[in-house]
């Protein structure tokens, strides 16, 4: 009988056994497995040791790894043998890497050395054919080594092999080298910036915004003075709000994403220079002053803002067309609605700026809000649509009653109109590309057929010639009969369509509200709604009825389950779509007087079903049954059940099922949840002569199970 004490719980001496076997697979999981599991043990870190001289290059691969971060300041020289003796690629990246996190002043020549060249003098590498691409890899770990290290002194080194002919890979290793190298790193990459182009200037100003902008603080006046604008907001962050050059950079900056920036950063401390910014020539400057118009403001200054807006709103682009609609909510709520609503239902204004429109009138709190947003579900943009849905949502929680009945309708699919229902996007004509130039005679028109082939037809009457060809293809489907459905054709590719068709939405206007209704508004704690809901239950569309099924999932409160709530959960039980057998399990499960109704799906072809009914009404030795099932969330949902029982013996089958089943993942789960599987697993691996194949198991399942917090259990050997 196992008493689960600290010895027969603690896996590194069987690891340690397993260490010696012969067999090259096993001693690799032995050494991670003793990296999960004891990585601050010193026994793990001397076997780690050791194992760097394992004659298998992945032994000494993953042990290398694992002393990243355990090695001490004493190992350093076994290590800095291993990268200059090991040829394998990744034993010398680790070896780097730990050598670095040791803060090896030692190291620092060698370092250098592979930076410049393979130094093969002193340096092992693997089959010489190969080693150039090795060599790369290990010159950029340097690289990145050096930087963390603040080698100063490198930076000349770093620079030449970025101009080495095979050294165009090293541009993100060096720079971002240089960003940790403090004052005199960032002067250099500031230099990169300026003097080179392409992807190489942008990574070096990726890399200088990264560092703290306080080294570039004596580089103000030349960031200032740089022709790029890039360059010039790295000065931002070192100008203060009270300095005389801020005016210039919010108001005259030949960039205008620089204004931008700079109005950001200024602009709560000086209002003046935001009322100056809406007059901009570029309107997302303008857009970002808008945006920060906040009331009160002075009267004739808001009058000004607010005529503006109404301008804006009607003639600009996208964005200041939008913040104009929120600014105009926001400064003249009174005067807002029939403005935003014209807005919101004109088709040929940008749609991000119509959305804005529908959220701001969200945001009107006055008698006919409601009556608004109502409308507004009848407008052919699926995302106005939706945009109205979420606010009326909000209103219906409330306690609006005219919101939460609208809400009903639209789930019902009796709130539109039959005219309403369908809305036919009318697609443009594409230019004719075919017709003749006027200055060239006419000799017949160009047809493609409706095999791709492009043919002259001679008979096309004259007045037919400035015919286009879109309209040809039509003349000609129209004479044939159409496919049901234009997928089915090989002319009707998904490029061909996704050019041609609408981009607001889907044209059944009607069955599109019902979904999203059900998705917003659906938990609406509303009668009218939760009838409306019950009802799409029954739905033949597959994607109405899961989209009522997750609403009412969404609505339940605490248990038991309203009758007719449990009677539709009950038939989604039995529904063709396993998404919906789920959801259906799901909320049965929130009522403990049904789970007995879940034991109908232990044997659902769904795995998430399957979970669902396992996690809250197996029992017993039912549990150990589904330690083989395919699925590792079932395995889970079985396994969370049998550790939470506390049954010694449950426990011990579910450890005897996953090893017979070879479930690794799930039996790393278990040892690292049970402290029966963790004891019967140290046993078993202490055993002589147990088969490579159950010692593989265990010690792949010891390597995947999740450790302690604190990176790794405790040194048991004190």
């Amino acid at each position: 009988m196992l008493d689960h004490t600290s010895a027969q719980l603690d896996p590194v001496p069987a690891l340690l056994h397993q260490l010696e076997t012969g067999n090259d697979v096993i001693r690799t999981g032995a050494v991670r497995a003793l990296t999960a599991q004891a990585r601050h043990d010193g026994r793990t870190r001397v076997a780690l040791l050791a194992a760097l001289l394992d004659e298998d290059p992945d032994v000494r691969g993953d042990a290398m790894a694992g002393l990243v971060g355990i090695a001490r300041p004493g190992d350093a020289e076994t290590i800095r043998r291993s990268l200059m003796g090991d040829p394998v690629r990744e034993v010398k990246q680790a070896a780097v890497d730990c050598l670095t996190r040791l803060k090896d002043l030692a190291a620092i020549p060698l370092f250098r050395a592979l930076l410049l060249s393979r130094a093969e003098e002193t340096v092992a590498w693997e089959d010489e054919n190969d080693v150039w691409d090795d060599w790369l890899d290990i010159q950029a770990a340097v690289i990145d080594a050096l930087g963390q290290l603040t080698v100063t002194s490198a930076i000349p080194d770093m620079l030449a092999a970025r101009d080495d002919e095979f050294g165009q890979t090293l541009d993100i290793p060096v720079f971002r080298a240089l960003a940790a190298m403090g004052t005199e790193g960032a002067v250099w990459l500031l230099s990169v910036a300026q003097t080179e182009v392409g992807l190489a200037r942008k990574r070096a100003l990726e890399a200088l915004a990264k560092v703290d902008p306080a080294l570039l603080a004596d580089q103000v006046d030349y960031l200032l003075a740089d022709d790029l604008a890039e360059v010039r907001q790295l000065a931002l962050p070192l100008v203060q709000a009270d300095d005389a050059r801020v005016a210039d950079l919010v108001l005259n900056d030949p960039e205008p994403g620089m204004r931008v920036a700079a109005l950001r950063r200024y602009g709560a401390d000086a209002p003046d220079l935001v009322a100056q910014a809406l007059s901009d020539p570029n309107e997302t400057v303008q857009a970002a002053a808008l945006g920060m118009m906040q009331p009160p403001l002075d009267p004739a200054l808001e009058q000004s803002v607010v005529t503006k807006a109404l301008a804006w709103m009607s003639l600009a682009g996208a964005a200041l067309a939008g913040a104009s609609a929120d600014a105009l909510t926001r400064l003249a709520p009174a005067m807002a609605a029939d403005p935003l609503m014209a807005l919101a239902r004109d088709t040929a204004r940008p749609l991000d700026a119509r959305m804005a429109a529908v959220a701001g009138l969200g945001r009107l709190t006055d008698a006919a809000a409601t009556e608004r947003l109502i409308a507004l579900l009848r407008n052919e943009t699926q995302q106005v649509r939706t945009v109205a849905l979420f606010h009326l949502a909000g209103l219906a929680r409330q306690g609006d009653a005219a919101a939460a009945e609208a809400l009903a309708m639209a789930i019902d699919g009796v709130l539109l109109l039959p005219d309403q229902a369908v809305v036919a996007h009318a697609h443009p004509a594409a230019p004719d590309l075919v017709a003749p130039k006027a200055d060239t005679a006419p000799r017949g028109h160009l047809l493609i057929t409706r095999d791709g082939e492009i043919i002259e037809d001679e008979g096309t009457p004259t007045d037919a010639v400035a015919q286009s060809t879109l309209g040809s293809i039509q003349q000609g489907m129209a004479k044939t009969e159409a496919p049901d459905m234009a997928e089915d054709t090989p002319e009707e590719t998904a490029l061909k369509r996704r050019k041609r068709r609408a981009i607001e939405g889907p044209e059944t206007v009607a069955d599109d509200l019902r979904q999203v209704a059900l998705g917003v508004a659906g938990d609406v704690p509303a009668p009218t709604v939760e009838e409306a809901v019950l009802l799409a239950t029954t739905l033949d569309a597959d994607s109405l009825r899961l989209a009522a099924y997750r609403a009412l999932l969404k609505r339940l409160g605490t248990a038991p389950l309203p009758a007719l709530i449990q009677e539709r959960a009950l038939a989604g039980l039995s529904d063709p779509q396993a998404a919906i057998r789920s959801v259906a399990a799901q909320i049965i499960a929130t009522d403990p007087t049904q789970l007995e109704a879940l034991t109908a799906c232990f044997g659902d072809e769904d795995a998430l079903v399957r979970a669902v009914a396992v996690e809250h009404c197996a029992k017993g030795d039912v549990l150990l049954r589904f330690m083989a099932d395919p699925v590792r969330a079932v395995r889970h949902a079985a396994l969370h059940k049998i550790v939470a029982t506390g049954d010694d013996d449950l426990e011990r089958g579910a450890f005897d099922a996953l090893l017979t089943a070879e479930r690794i993942d799930t039996l790393g789960e278990a040892l690292q949840r049970s402290k029966i599987a963790m004891a019967l697993a140290c046993a078993q691996l202490s055993t002589p002569d147990l088969p490579p194949r159950v010692a593989h198991l265990l010690i792949e399942a010891l390597a995947v199970a999740r450790v302690p917090q604190d990176g790794g259990r405790d040194d048991l050997s004190a």
